[in-house]
């Protein structure tokens, strides 16, 4: 009988440890793991903040934040992300009841015994993280993407957990203050206002953000609804230039995607904040979306391509209102998700706006080459990433989600074709507006109405790294063509199984020939070729929809080497110019080659778009695939070059483009002369003037050119700056453009504390002076400190993108020796973090190619 007991017992335990709900592990950042618990078992999510902002920017925000959800299980304890010091937690009340609560690893943690099935109240006192406040003398803005929502107050920070915000701020009365949700009200209490907003649609919490300092404010209304744009900006002239056009592209985005979507602006409004030294080109917050005040306000003369970033950026940040904000991804390693309809949607939007502009070639230069520089290094990453924490979430931005995943969305709607993809997204849309989805959902609606399988075409192109390698291999008889074959590898020469429709093109004397093949197999035989006459050259990507490095044979590369203005249409001649570009990158046309090339197109190339791109190409090559000896040897002629048709050019677009490739390019005695006179406002090149932007740039280029004349230049450019933001970054770098490299040095040092990194596109821009390429052999010294920072950069998350933090330290070097360095530590590191290593492959893929 006891030992019967005994055996039952002994079940019952087992039975009973079996069934035991296991506790979460508690670990720093936000693990998939307990952000998949959190979506399971809590709804109806509601925050209600106050922050208390004082104006002085080292003086501490206090704040409150009341938590109200419904919990469907009470088997754990409950985490709440806080990614500061637990001494900022100043009290915890759970449902009435002051908290037992636990502080581990960047959570506030509630004993489950505190909590109810149904609903809970947490109220929580803390003083909020200045992390991502972007605190400045007289103002600050908030900027919570991806994870840092938690840095500034404890919140559930994950995008599929949405929450509806109410927000109270009180701030000194002669600042503004504005935030997602309207405003319901203003109280004045002495020197102090409190604004009160009303309760916004559900959001993720980075979307979540507010706005405060000294702004003005423009106010226009479309549709029956007012929109107010807060600036700082000081210069008349650059406020009548840009506004009317800033709001105009606004409302007709608006109005655009309404009309595509079915859905009316989800939101109560849409209010645009433009900020100085902004990290980024924009950040669409819900009703209070942010943007870069240098994107927005643009130069009188500014160039047809910047006129058409700012078009695309406003366009893309209004997309993002449907898709991403009404529809948020589930997970950030489908980030890409709400990016690529932006960038695709953006760019459908715009071409009304620019009639007289070929659209195919736009799209062309706007993604391809932005995506092939990361997709031909080392260290290309797939659209679709793997993201096991969202402490890590800033290593998926970057070229490949950005302008990668919309080639690859375009190649979707030509397979689906425009009404069915449209229809498609207007289910989804509506299927789960205020709501998550992932890419699989959608490809799921589209899937049912296309007989082609998509999910095995988006396995490959979303999943798979890198791009495919196309080669031409051409057999002949007596002129004529006996057989032609397209094969396609991948970068380590294995057969390649990307699905694209290729459209070769067969250039001749007096015509050209096309001929469509489709691409599905590692080797295609392209039977139509047959019997054909031997072109001049072929390009086999020549309706600008196929995607990957396209090896040209040697016939075709001399003679675009030779002859690229011979290519008339614009459209194809462009995509030559990538096409060569990229078989410089490769190894198969030298630099000396390319720039000797381009240096004979500047005076035939009529279109702005190619002709911008093509200067962009020569500042490229020439200080990064050039010797010094090479320079000397074509850098005068390629000056004269550059001065003719700048003097000669009336197109203000233009010429604005040729300025800047001069100005990165002068080296020689006599036309750094010309250009300080520039500078100096003595002389002016022929009709163009400088705007206080150009200046400033120009004189931190010659500065570094001309160290003699250093201190004169800075100083006296800064004097000149009218603007007081404008004025503060100028005092910011001016220690990296020193000529005196015991200055320089001790600026460097500076950075590695993360206080003097705070502004961004200040750090990123001072990085790249101390870079430059004529600093090369005193950058080397900096570069292993460059990369021994990367791991805590991207921990503090001061500098948003790791990437762009490598960019800049790599920017200027062109040496073995700074591939040697980048070898060593990536070899004395083997367990170093992938995501990381990957950004520094790309960062440094030159190099390492010496």
């Amino acid at each position: 009988m006891n030992k019967q007991l005994t055996f039952l017992t002994l079940i019952c335990l087992l039975f009973s440890a079996c069934n035991k709900v296991q506790p979460l592990a508690i670990e720093s950042g936000v693990a998939k793991k307990l952000a998949d618990y959190r979506k399971a078992n809590i709804t109806n999510l509601e925050y209600q903040l106050q922050f208390d902002i004082p104006e002085e920017k080292t003086t501490q925000i206090s704040g409150k934040n009341k938590m109200i959800f419904e919990l469907k299980s009470v088997n754990q304890d409950l985490q709440i992300d806080f990614r500061e010091d637990a001494s900022l937690i100043k009290s915890v009340k759970t449902n009435g009841n002051n908290s037992a609560y636990r502080f581990e690893l960047e959570h506030v943690i509630i004993p489950k015994e505190e909590l109810k099935v149904g609903t809970n109240e947490i109220e929580l006192e803390f003083i909020a993280g200045n992390t991502s406040l972007n605190r400045n003398d007289e103002f600050l803005y908030t900027l919570f993407v991806p994870d840092r929502a938690r840095t500034a107050f404890p919140c559930f920070d994950q995008p599929n957990l949405k929450g509806k915000f109410q927000l109270n701020m009180s701030v000194p009365s002669h600042w503004k203050a504005m935030g997602n949700g309207k405003l319901v009200q203003t109280k004045e209490n002495g020197n102090r206002t409190t604004y009160e907003f009303a309760k916004t649609k559900p959001l993720p919490t980075y979307l979540f953000s507010f706005v405060a300092g000294k702004f003005e404010t423009i106010t226009r209304e479309h549709n029956g609804r007012k929109h107010t744009m807060y600036h700082r900006e000081t210069d008349p002239e650059k406020l009548a230039n840009n506004t009317d056009e800033i709001f105009r592209m606004l409302f007709e985005s608006l109005d655009w995607l309404e009309e595509y979507t079915d859905v009316p602006y989800p939101f109560a409004k849409y209010d645009i904040v433009v900020i100085p030294s902004f990290q980024y080109g924009g950040m669409e917050h819900t009703g209070a979306t942010l943007y870069n005040a240098s994107r927005m306000f643009l130069d009188k003369n500014a160039t047809q391509n910047r006129l058409l970033a700012r078009a695309n950026l406003i366009a893309h940040e209004t997309a993002h209102m449907w898709f991403g904000d009404l529809v948020t991804m589930k997970w950030f390693d489908q980030v890409w998700l709400k990016e690529i309809f932006a960038n695709f949607l953006a760019d459908k939007i715009t071409n009304p706006s620019f009639k007289d502009m070929n659209h195919d070639l736009k799209f062309q230069m706007a993604h391809f080459p932005s995506s092939y520089s990361v997709d031909r290094t080392t260290g290309p990453n797939p659209i679709n990433q793997v993201l096991p924490n969202l402490k890590d979430a800033g290593t998926m931005y970057g070229a490949i989600i950005y302008h990668k995943s919309p080639i690859v969305m375009n190649m979707l709607e030509n397979i689906i074709g425009k009404e069915s993809l449209k229809k498609g997204l207007q289910t989804y849309m509506k299927n789960y507006a205020y709501d998550n989805a992932s890419w699989e959902d959608l490809i799921a609606i589209l899937d049912a109405s296309t007989p082609f399988d998509l999910k095995h075409w988006s396995e490959v192109w979303f999943n798979k790294a890198g791009r495919p390698h196309l080669t031409t291999n051409i057999s002949s008889r007596n002129g004529k063509i006996t057989e032609l074959k397209m094969v396609q590898k991948d970068a380590k020469g294995n057969p390649g199984d990307w699905t694209q429709d290729l459209h070769l093109i067969f250039g001749y004397k007096n015509e050209s020939k096309r001929i469509k093949v489709n691409m599905n197999v590692p080797e295609v035989f392209v039977e139509n070729a047959k019997g054909m006459d031997v072109p001049e050259y072929i390009i086999p990507n020549a309706k600008g929809d196929a995607y990957g490095f396209f090896k040209l044979d040697e016939q075709s590369k001399q003679y675009l080497l030779e002859n690229l203005d011979g290519i008339k249409d614009d459209l194809v001649r462009g995509i030559a110019l990538i096409n060569l570009y990229e078989n410089l990158r490769e190894g198969f046309v030298s630099g000396n080659e390319f720039v000797t090339a381009i240096e004979k197109q500047i005076a035939k190339e009529e279109n702005s778009l190619i002709l911008e791109r093509m200067l962009s190409y020569l500042k490229s090559v020439y200080w990064i695939d050039l010797t010094p000896d090479e320079r000397k040897k074509i850098g005068k002629q390629l000056e004269d070059t550059l001065w003719i048709r700048l003097s000669n050019e009336n197109d203000m677009s233009k010429k604005s483009s040729l300025y800047s490739a001069l100005s990165s390019i002068a080296e020689t005695p006599e036309r750094l002369s010309q250009l300080f006179k520039v500078w100096k406002e003595e002389i002016a090149i022929g009709g163009f003037s400088l705007s206080e932007t150009k200046a400033t740039a120009l004189a931190c280029n010659l500065a570094i050119k001309m160290p003699k004349k250093a201190n004169e230049l800075i100083k006296t450019q800064t004097e000149r700056i009218q603007n007081p933001d404008r004025k503060k970054k100028m005092h910011f770098v001016a220690p990296a453009l020193s000529a005196d490299a015991e200055v320089r040095n001790k600026f460097f040092e500076s950075l590695k504390k993360e206080e003097n990194r705070q502004i961004e596109r200040w750090t990123l821009e001072a990085l790249r002076y101390l870079n430059h390429p004529l600093r090369e052999t005193e950058a080397l010294t900096y570069l292993p400190d460059a990369l021994e920072l990367l791991k805590e950069i991207q921990i503090t998350g001061d500098i948003f993108f790791p990437y762009n933090w490598l960019s800049v330290s790599y920017s200027g070097h062109q040496s073995k020796k700074a591939g040697d360095i980048t070898r060593k530590f990536l070899e004395e590191r083997p367990d170093y973090p992938e995501n990381l290593k990957l950004k520094i492959l790309q960062a440094s893929d030159v190099v390492l190619k010496k």
